[in-house]
């Protein structure tokens, strides 16, 4: 496999001349770019994934799809290279709907909707980085990351996703009714 090269932005999220190389450290003061995909079926269900026991970061955790933008790669165009790659799923530009970009400790990360119905044993798989996949209400969602069997992103991150599908129907759930589960 070759080297993946990323693109490095300024805390104003303006690209820089500057690269990296995956795997080192995100120079002080830059950041790269990162996308989370959340497939929502009509249920108002997410889908997670869990990561491959092979992997350097958070083996056999589950966490949302996603990953880096590689050198020359904007959000959207990485994001369905994620969703591919990862879970076999070919979206439009158009059926991905941005959530938020959020500025985190190393990166921006633009997050992601996708309305699909498939059932799990329809995903192929990206074995090398993709142990499973599962529908979970956000109900159990929270409770896995109070588990610490699902990545734990952050209260605002979460809020702000479940308050954007709430917001456009496709979850039922209340934000703030779930918050008490993942403390």
């Amino acid at each position: 496999m070759a080297a993946e090269i990323w693109d490095l932005y300024d805390a104003h999220g303006k690209k820089t001349a500057r690269t990296m190389l995956r795997g080192e450290s995100v120079p002080a003061g830059l950041y790269h770019l990162g996308v989370h995909i959340w497939p929502v079926n009509a249920r108002g269900e997410l889908l997670i994934q869990r990561r491959a026991p092979t992997v350097q970061w958070k083996p056999n955790l589950w966490a949302v799809t996603g990953g880096s933008a590689v050198s020359g790669e904007d959000p959207l165009t990485a994001a369905r290279r994620e969703l591919r790659e990862e879970i076999g799923v070919s979206a439009g530009e158009d059926e991905l709907l941005p959530v938020a970009c959020l500025r985190r400790s190393t990166s921006f990360c633009s997050v992601f909707a996708l309305p699909i119905d498939r059932r799990e044993e329809d995903f192929t798989l990206q074995r090398e980085e993709v142990s499973a996949v599962r529908w979970c209400a956000p109900r159990q969602l929270c409770r896995m990351v109070s588990e610490n069997m699902l990545y734990n992103y952050g209260d605002s991150y979460f809020r702000t996703l479940f308050s954007y599908l709430r917001a456009r129907g496709m979850i039922d759930a209340d934000w703030m009714s779930m918050r008490g589960k993942m403390e």
